[in-house]
């Protein structure tokens, strides 16, 4: 029997039994919940919750002042950025922010977990965006669509439980591990939702196997689908020419937004974490034909000197030389190029591997635009073969 088979029947066990941890309804959502249920409640009442926890006053700071969420000039008071987003969406913020800690606590499938949680929020924000288009709620929606992808973060959490408590596997790969926690997936997203006792049009849209149950339901299949295809750094194709629109504009916001629910609890490590001995790594992530490029290259939001060199370009991503480590699964944005012909893409670290003192790192397109597609297509298209 195959590591995955066994662990994969390990899982089935432990979901079979109930052995698994469902994480207590966010305290601060509870008391958002409590005060946007009264009649007449103020801005300043909600942002005094919110500023009782540090995480989630940040979050909304930085979703408020967000291209997704937010709109216009900088925000710097919680009770701006509680007029800005709406108490509601607010109240979803903290449901997100009170999960995320649990979605990516420390742990020898950190890079995993990571990979989940993204794609979880990313489902979120897809639901939340489309939703108005479909006639339904965009807090509602948003809900949904994170509590669907929930269950995912916490199947990870109970295989790395069993890793604890059992010798160690055969090295798989984070695409491995996630095709094992998806099996579970909506058990375990439907004993979160009996749990918190959600109403039932959001528990049967997050349990939902097939479409045309409920409009929520449905969205909420489509945007797991749509972030999905993000992840692998493709594409996702809207079903209306409205629907594409918006997705347009979140593709265009996205990175950012995901920068912004990073709460400190949910943030990559400040010093990556060493290599997982159950996570197998493979020779090279990108995909297609390696070109040559001598390209500048600077990471946007390191902190210190941080020394980059480009090796070369895939269709779809970079590999360079750094002089530090970069944490597996998490986004970045690189300044590409000089001058007038420079840009500045994000893309997801999908490999980073020691090279004599330095350290090689592949880099994959994430949420990227038509223009930087195109920018990108160009660039590869000058390399050296």
């Amino acid at each position: 029997m195959s590591s995955a088979e066994a662990m994969l029947r390990d899982l089935q066990d432990v979901v079979s039994r109930g052995d698994f941890t469902v994480p207590p309804y966010p305290a601060v959502a509870v008391r958002l919940q409590r005060l946007l249920a009264r009649d007449g409640y103020r801005a300043s009442e909600v942002a005094e919750v919110i500023a009782t926890d540090a995480a989630l006053a940040a979050t909304v700071l930085a979703a408020a002042n967000s291209g997704l969420l937010g709109a216009g000039g900088p925000v710097t008071s919680l009770s701006r950025a509680v007029n800005r987003l709406g108490a509601r969406t607010v109240g979803s913020i903290a449901i997100a922010t009170g999960v995320s800690s649990v979605a990516t606590a420390r742990g020898s499938l950190l890079d995993v977990k990571f990979r989940a949680w993204r794609r979880t929020m990313t489902c979120a924000l897809v639901c939340q965006k489309l939703a108005g288009g479909r006639g339904l709620m965009p807090d509602d929606a948003f809900l949904a669509g994170l509590l669907h992808g929930f269950g995912r973060s916490i199947a990870v959490a109970s295989i790395e439980k069993l890793l604890n408590t059992s010798q160690a596997p055969e090295p798989l790969s984070v695409e491995a591990w996630l095709s094992i926690a998806e099996q579970h997936r909506a058990a375990l997203a439907r004993a979160v939702a009996q749990s918190w006792q959600l109403p039932p049009t959001i528990a049967d849209a997050i349990d939902s196997k097939q479409r045309g149950a409920s409009t929520l339901g449905d969205l909420v299949l489509d945007a797991d689908a749509m972030a999905g295809e993000l992840e692998a750094g493709g594409s996702p194709e809207a079903p209306t020419p409205m629907e594409a629109r918006s997705l347009e504009e979140l593709i265009a916001a996205l990175p950012a937004a995901l920068q912004a629910f990073s709460s400190p609890s949910s943030a990559p490590p400040k010093r990556p974490e060493p290599p997982s001995p159950v996570l197998a790594k493979p020779e090279h992530a990108l995909v297609g034909e390696l070109r040559s490029q001598a390209l500048a290259v600077v990471d946007r939001g390191a902190k210190g000197l941080t020394s980059l060199t480009c090796m070369a370009l895939s269709p779809a991503g970079i590999e360079i030389e750094s002089s530090r480590r970069y944490q597996e699964c998490v986004i970045v944005r690189l300044l590409l190029g000089d001058g007038q012909a420079s840009f500045e893409p994000w893309l997801t670290v999908v490999l980073c591997v020691p090279k004599g003192s330095r350290y090689r790192v592949e880099l994959q397109l994430f949420s990227p635009t038509r223009e930087v597609r195109e920018q990108w297509r160009a660039l590869y298209d000058a390399a050296a073969g």
